[in-house]
């Protein structure tokens, strides 16, 4: 006999918190982690190579993951998640050599996770609730970040200089990250995961190497995702001056970094959690509406707060930030820091709102799984690629002002890029899809249902086995 609960374990809402969970305890903590800095027996030099080791591999694999996705299934995400852990335990030894390595597979691992994570959070809900979806994900995964800033500010708070890391701190993290890569055992297979109006969130039967080689090529052939290459360049690029040059350029002091870090992780809950509910609401208008309105919040903010760090740069440079002594470094209580604080703050809110435009703008694409995550892994692997562009430029030591300047266009380029295809946004999402159980050929699908499916939301009845 069927039975009808409030709460179901195989609705696309718990699936995406769970993937959010998965992502909290292995990217968020990863991300806590770097925050508190340190390498624990690893050298400074190793890290660095491993962390370019890791964005070769992240780049390469991103575009690889929706293959692997596609044909192993969401199970791939336990050994991607588990890289995490072998990253981290390299600290624990004294093998420079197993730390870049180490970076280097946690590359492979990261492309694999992220990329199953946007077929998770872009195909699943219906098209009412992308937004929602990125919501809840997001404020789950950026509160590990949250919490991980918190740890140093408290630590710092009383002195200005930086406290070493102890082992037991990594073995801790370690343990959080297994938990997370093993609690994607918990995670329903697409085909048992049931939308509130009773649509599978897919039928399809397992894909091979050549179809998706072939998938893989296309991308680089819709206009869409290539009109859309500045815009997805522009949202890791700002990580470079925001991190490297605005808080870690050497004008605060110790205290203040860690309170501009825990404010960025926080506002990225505030901004993430708002934009989504934003990019759902129908009083705003049909999709295509939404679309050209969210795109223009995000315009609005990126430039409003580009002008306001130009005037905030203008205090120092590289030259003079390495000059200044510790003990005259601008701290929490120096006047006119509340309101770079504040800059700093909202530079994690305009990240969760370009972010979660990018992945709400590529669900009005597509409703399917398979290209979801083919268009999720396009995404990140253009973010890599282009963040690498961004560290280089800082690691030759390119003026503060001249990287502010550039990722500021970037940015304006591809927002405004971006309204070509919010133009183009349908109110419902229909697609020819292949590869489909029981169907030879192409069929139709229009908002995530098949064209001749017909299941009435007040009737649908979930059997007890799809809860297994």
């Amino acid at each position: 006999m069927g039975i009808s609960l409030p709460f179901r374990y195989n609705s696309p809402t718990f699936q995406v918190f769970l993937v959010g969970f998965i992502c909290f305890c292995c990217p968020g903590m990863f991300n806590a982690l770097t925050g508190m800095g340190g390498a624990g027996k690893s050298s400074t030099e190793a890290v660095n190579n491993a962390n370019t080791a890791l964005s070769v591999t992240f780049t390469i694999c991103s575009l690889l993951g929706a293959p692997v996705y596609n044909i192993f299934g969401h199970r791939v995400i336990i050994p991607a998640a588990l890289c995490y852990v072998l990253y981290v335990g390299s600290f624990l030894t004294d093998s420079d050599a197993f730390t870049i390595a180490a970076g280097a597979v946690l590359g492979v691992g990261a492309g694999f996770l992220w990329t199953a994570q946007a077929g998770v959070m872009m195909s699943y809900p219906n098209e009412s609730e992308k937004g929602k979806a990125f919501a809840i994900f997001w404020m789950i995964f950026n509160l590990g970040a949250t919490i991980g800033a918190a740890i140093p500010l408290g630590n710092n708070w009383e002195n200005t200089t930086t406290s070493s890391v102890n082992m037991g701190t990594y073995i801790g993290f370690m343990v959080l990250m297994a938990f997370g890569a093993f609690l994607a055992l918990g995670l329903t297979p697409p085909s048992k995961v049931v939308r509130s109006d009773g649509t599978r969130v897919s039928l399809h039967k397992f894909s091979n190497w050549k179809r998706e080689a072939i998938e893989v090529f296309k991308l680089f052939t819709n206009w869409r995702m290539l009109i859309l290459i500045p815009l997805f360049a522009g949202s890791n690029w700002f990580y470079t001056y925001q991190f490297q040059v605005y808080n870690g350029g050497g004008y605060f002091n110790l205290r203040a970094r860690s309170l501009n870090n825990m404010l960025y992780w926080l506002f990225q809950i505030i901004g993430g959690g708002l934009f989504g509910w934003l990019l759902d609401l129908k009083v705003l208008g049909g999709r295509r509406r939404r679309a050209i309105l969210g795109n223009s919040f995000v315009l609005v903010l990126c430039v409003a707060l580009w002008i306001g760090a130009i005037f905030i740069q203008k205090n120092f440079t590289y030259e003079s930030a390495k000059a200044t002594p510790t003990d005259m470094k601008t701290d929490v209580y120096t006047p006119g820091y509340a309101g770079m604080a504040v800059e700093y703050a909202f530079f994690g809110f305009m990240d969760s709102i370009y972010q979660g435009f990018i992945y709400w703008l590529m669900g009005t694409m597509t409703n399917d799984t398979e290209r979801a995550a083919r268009y999720g892994g396009f995404y990140k692997t253009i973010q890599n690629a282009f963040a690498a562009v961004a560290s280089q430029l800082d690691s030759q030591h390119v003026p503060f002002m001249t990287q502010l300047i550039i990722v500021f266009a970037v940015n304006v380029v591809g927002i405004l890029l971006a309204y070509v295809v919010c133009f183009t946004v349908p109110d419902v999402t229909v697609e020819d899809i292949d590869n489909l159980q029981g169907i030879n050929g192409t069929e139709t699908v229009v908002g995530g249902r098949l064209e001749d499916e017909v299941v009435a939301p007040t009737k649908l009845e979930i059997s007890e086995k799809e809860y297994m």
